[in-house]
């Protein structure tokens, strides 16, 4: 009676809508369940990190491998790869290596993100099956998971490339983007120069206008997520600075 009983649940559960995840949800412990959720957030995250970084940088992504990119999110398969020197590349170490690296870059935006979710995908264990407890994950990957976003946001924030120019356009405000451009051209700085700057002139920003904070809140936000799941399973990634962090990860 209990056997048939077990089957008819497994039945119920195979028929229904998001039936994979519902079947998971019903042999997996509690904090196992919270784990996934805190990995479908990040990946949420993730996404919308995406859509704002380039509309931020619009020459630095492909449209068209930007809709894959969203399917593999949406549908948590790893099944998309890009190439360097003509060779595709399956670890994520290099896609970060690449997307930070000072040399110019097509489609720079791709890189890193798909570099990040290949890193997140493996570190949350999504190519098993079914994850029944906490003890099925490696928390030596969380951690470097960790650790990656910490030194990602903090190399977005500040890393330059080859012409001096950011890799990344995120906190900055036009006009600053325009003034660092006007002084490279030897421009000297004066209070007319500044009140010129376009987009100080045409009133859509002024020189006490915040840096944009969307970036940063969106990366500290992945950060608390791995962060619980660490502490879930009664672990805590080191508090060390960024430079004790960067001899934590392999892309650098």
């Amino acid at each position: 009676m209990r056997l048939t009983y077990f089957f008819l649940l497994i039945l119920f559960f195979s028929g229904c809508a998001n039936s994979q995840n519902k079947l998971e949800e019903f042999f997996q412990t509690d904090n196992a369940t919270h784990i996934k959720k805190d990995y479908y957030e990040i990946v949420k995250l993730l996404s919308e990190y995406k859509k704002k970084l380039d509309k931020r940088n619009p020459q630095n992504y492909d449209k068209q491998f930007s809709h894959y990119m969203y399917n593999e999110f949406n549908n948590a398969t790893n099944n998309l790869f890009l190439k360097e020197n003509g060779k595709y590349i399956d670890d994520f170490n290099d896609y970060l290596r690449i997307a930070i690296s000072p040399k110019q870059i097509a489609n720079r935006n791709d890189y890193l993100i798909l570099g990040l979710y290949k890193q997140i995908y493996k570190s949350y264990e999504i190519e098993e099956d079914i994850q029944i407890s906490t003890l099925t994950y490696e928390i030596e990957k969380l951690k470097s998971l960790y650790y990656t976003l910490s030194v990602i946001n903090w190399q977005i924030k500040s890393k330059k490339d080859e012409n001096d120019n950011y890799l990344f356009l995120t906190w900055q405000n036009n006009w600053q983007i325009e003034l660092t451009k006007r002084i490279k051209n030897n421009e000297k700085i004066t209070w007319q120069l500044i009140q010129n700057l376009e987009y100080i002139k045409n009133q859509r920003e002024t020189i006490f206008s915040p840096s944009n904070a969307n970036f940063e809140v969106l990366m500290q936000e992945m950060l608390y997520r791995v962060k619980n799941s660490l502490k879930i399973m009664g672990e805590e990634p080191l508090d060390v600075s960024i430079e004790v962090m960067k001899t934590l990860v392999f892309f650098l």
